[in-house]
């Protein structure tokens, strides 16, 4: 395996971020090393993050923040909009107090979390008015993971395909985020991608069929990639967004040289696991169904309070004609099979409701606390949210 990098830079143009990022040892990923922004860390070891009009710290997408499980997440978000703002750690298991503290225009809120998951994240303001505001946070595993190169793809943007550069027989983790309104399908053209990971935690490997993927807004999906074409080779990492046709986003680009190795690596093994439970206890667990879109109650009563550490089973039933996407702050869940209450193998954040349809999803509410429990509808950048208690 080799931990050369040869081409560092977050591109940051209209939504698409590609970092290729140097391993084992966690870095953060920025412009290759002339153009490399300065990072602004506070005397008191606060990562400086700030909001303004044009994105996190101007940029579009935001900076990209990396840290190791089991160590802590310093930032000191400074508010320099002429509105009130808040941050959401999309898919994180931080405590409550951490996540969504609003901050008033000229003021700033410290965070600070210890990462419990290793995964693929990311960051962004709440509320459609502020959809600038995103950025990317990669928690990573405390053993390296057998890849030869790491990159981020933040997805919808309309920007020039990028390149990523690759060398015959490496084994490339692909990151795919998905930060818009709309679901996004990745298709990789003549290679045979690996499913490892979704929504940050970790997955029973698979293959992703015809080689391609579907990310709900707020989706994440990490893949193992072989890159297993002759040298000199361009394959496109191609998009589409609901009934449109595919376009490149990026290309894989094999260097014209020797391969990394004689042969590709052989089949991977699973990531390794994340402090959820192995278990579910479905006696006795609290069950609700929710209709779609979420109603907030007019006097901001919780949709549900529940002891710590009991299971909730959630009926998510959307009688509309569109998609509806729903997220579980400070929770992982499990969606159930629609037959029995078995559980498909990977955990998710959020998931996407198809028009008529009902999914069912169980989580462990062992996060003590208010939280989230937002709606947004397919296509549209109207959100509703009502909020659960766990004490």
């Amino acid at each position: 395996m080799t931990n050369r990098l040869s081409r560092r830079r977050l591109v940051a143009g209209t939504g698409l971020t590609l970092a290729a990022l140097a391993l084992p040892r966690p870095t953060h990923a920025q412009k290759g090393d002339r153009e490399r922004p300065s990072e602004e860390v506070a005397p008191d070891g606060f990562r400086v993050l700030r909001a303004r009009p044009g994105g996190y710290d101007g940029r579009l997408p935001g900076p990209l923040l990396r840290i190791r499980r089991g160590t802590e997440l310093k930032i000191r978000l400074i508010n320099e909009l002429p509105e009130p703002t808040a941050i959401h750690w999309h898919g994180i298991r931080l405590p409550n107090a951490m996540d969504g503290a609003p901050v008033a225009p000229g003021q700033s809120f410290d965070t600070r979390f210890t990462a419990p998951d290793a995964g693929t994240f990311w960051y962004h303001a709440l509320g459609s008015a502020q959809d600038r505001l995103h950025g990317v946070l990669l928690v990573d595993e405390l053993e390296p993971v057998a890849v030869d190169r790491d990159v981020a793809l933040m997805l919808g943007g309309a920007g020039p395909p990028q390149d990523i550069l690759v060398r015959q027989n490496e084994r490339l983790r692909l990151r795919l985020i998905n930060p818009t309104n709309t679901a996004i399908t990745v298709r990789i053209d003549r290679h045979a991608p690996r499913v490892m990971a979704i929504d940050g935690q970790p997955a029973e490997p698979f293959a992703a069929r015809g080689g391609a993927i579907r990310l709900g807004p707020g989706n994440r999906i990490d893949l193992f990639v072989d890159a297993v074409l002759e040298p000199r080779t361009r394959a496109p990492i191609e998009t589409a967004e609901a009934q449109s046709g595919f376009l490149p986003a990026a290309h894989l680009v094999y260097a014209d040289g020797p391969p990394a190795r004689t042969a590709p690596l052989a089949e991977p093994a699973p990531l390794p696991a994340s402090g959820l439970p192995d278990r579910m206890e479905f006696r006795g667990a609290l069950k609700l169904d929710v209709p779609l879109p979420i109603a907030a109650p007019a006097d901001r009563a919780p949709l549900f309070r529940v002891a710590r550490g009991r299971t909730v089973m959630l009926a998510l039933i959307n009688r509309e004609k569109v998609a509806q996407s729903v997220h579980v702050h400070g929770h992982s869940f499990r969606l159930l099979d629609r037959l029995d209450d078995g559980w498909k193998p990977f955990w998710l954040d959020t998931l996407l409701v198809g028009p008529g349809e009902t999914e069912r999803i169980a989580f462990v509410a062992d996060n003590p606390g208010s939280w989230r429990l937002a709606c947004a509808t397919l296509g549209s950048p109207e959100r509703t949210e009502t909020w659960f208690a766990v004490g």
